[in-house]
């Protein structure tokens, strides 16, 4: 039996194998970085919006306060600290929406699309990923 030759096939499919998996993990990475940032924007969009109250608007009950928010003020608010944010490394980041639930808190949900760095056959082009915070400014 001739066996010259025959370790070729072998170390091309586990070249092969290797890249495909090298692939896959730059992608996944990419993915989870990428929505990690996202949710981060999110927080901080939230929280900014929650903190953009009107002073005068301050309830004061006992040694209590509390702020009184408006739709139309977090929604101000939101899409103004993204227009000016300048650390928003993410490619097409939309706010979906802003509001608040209760006028106490602030609601943000930001949506993006993530693109693949390395192309494959394996993984997508691109995923859409959503976002979403919900923050309260406390004052004492």
């Amino acid at each position: 039996m001739n066996s010259q030759g025959s370790i070729l096939p072998l170390v091309a499919g586990l070249l092969a194998l290797s890249l495909a998996a090298a692939m896959g993990v730059v992608s996944v990475t990419s993915l989870t970085i990428t929505r990690h940032r996202l949710v981060a924007l999110a927080e901080a969009t939230a929280l900014h919006a929650a903190d953009s109250f009107d002073p005068a608007g301050v309830i004061r009950v006992g040694i209590e306060a509390d702020v009184v928010l408006t739709d139309e003020g977090v929604r101000w608010s939101a899409s103004q600290f993204l227009a000016q944010h300048p650390a928003v490394a993410i490619d097409e980041v939309s706010l979906v929406q802003a509001g608040t639930p209760d006028g106490r808190r602030a609601r943000v949900v930001l949506r993006a699309v993530w693109t693949t760095p390395v192309w494959s056959e394996f993984v997508p082009l691109e995923i859409p990923l959503q976002a979403e915070s919900l923050s309260r400014s406390v004052i004492r």
